[in-house]
């Protein structure tokens, strides 16, 4: 009998990351793509550049695509239903003919952390949010609302705060604070007053979600602005945790609760914070730090989906 497969797709904005196991979890291959996102590059573009990707996957590993027993593919916004429905005609139209499943980014990231479907995953990168799935496939999201009106403890909103505490107090407002000096230098400006073209001309969320490193900089140096800004940051992630574990039900002890992103990885006193508060609340949580992509975790999606799983 042909040997059998499953495969995740992550896709993004920018690009894409494939991943193939066989039915026993072993690792195939692994490939990068370009952008999977129908808003940004519209139907053809993303029907082209799958084509592109499952094709290259079936020639390096040696099995056609009639092989795939399941694929899982996520990214922001996917699993609405009518961009469901397109992008399983697209999968359908190139030869897939085993279970597909479409999910949101925020899915995949939890599966890679915890291995399963049930658990919590936060997200703090350049935006934030926090989603769960518990026992019986109920869904819950908190946050994800977008730079202007949310991603509350995300990187950008770490570095704009902070950006904002260096202004007032470059005006006498608030005291004297290493943020000023420190971003001054890391953007490369010579006056407070450029601070304006750089975030209103030049910087997108990227670049300043970038800035986030030098507010923990400032933190280590012993700034009492960025230590109020890291805290408030952990408590406002806690708090998107506290919500969606709140509102589902879990068979699993410890919950598993996946803290994605570079906010958690790369500022220890936010993620210890973060931990500390959920935790206070009450919830028997285990915290992890994936250390597998998002393209992994659409796989074992995937894997879990050909064995007939929930979680």
């Amino acid at each position: 009998m042909p040997m059998e497969y499953v495969i995740g797709i992550d896709g993004g904005g920018t690009k894409s990351l494939l991943h193939m196991m066989d039915c026993d979890g072993n690792f195939i291959v692994e490939l990068d793509g370009g952008p999977l996102n129908l808003n940004a590059t519209g139907k053809e573009a993303v029907q082209a550049e799958l084509k592109e990707l499952l094709f290259r996957a079936a020639d390096r590993s040696g099995m056609p695509l009639a092989n795939c027993r399941a694929l899982c593919i996520g990214a922001a916004g996917a699993a609405r239903s009518d961009e469901r429905a397109i992008i399983e005609g697209m999968l359908r139209e190139l030869g897939l003919r085993g279970i597909i499943e479409v999910t949101n980014d925020a899915e995949n990231a939890l599966a890679a952390g915890c291995e399963g479907r049930e658990g919590v995953v936060v997200i703090a990168g350049t935006g934030s949010l926090a989603f769960g799935r518990d026992r019986d496939g109920r869904v819950c999201r908190a946050g994800g609302w977008g730079h202007l009106i949310g991603d509350e403890g995300s990187g950008y909103a770490i570095a704009s705060r902070a950006v904002a505490a260096a202004m007032r107090s470059f005006d006498g407002r608030e005291p004297p604070t290493e943020l000023l000096p420190r971003l001054m230098e890391a953007i490369g400006i010579e006056s407070p007053e450029q601070f304006i073209s750089f975030v209103y001309r030049q910087a997108g969320k990227q670049h300043i979600a970038a800035l986030a490193r030098i507010v923990n900089e400032a933190y280590l140096a012993g700034d009492q602005k960025a230590a109020h800004i890291l805290t408030e940051a952990a408590d406002e992630l806690a708090l998107m945790a506290q919500t969606v574990l709140g509102k589902l039900r879990f068979d699993v002890r410890p919950i598993p609760l996946v803290c994605s992103g570079g906010v958690f990885s790369r500022i220890d006193v936010v993620y210890e914070r973060f931990v500390q508060q959920v935790s206070a609340g009450g919830f028997p949580i285990e915290a992890v730090k994936p250390t597998r992509n998002a393209a992994y975790g659409a796989a074992k999606i995937a894997l879990l989906s050909s064995r007939g799983a929930v979680s």
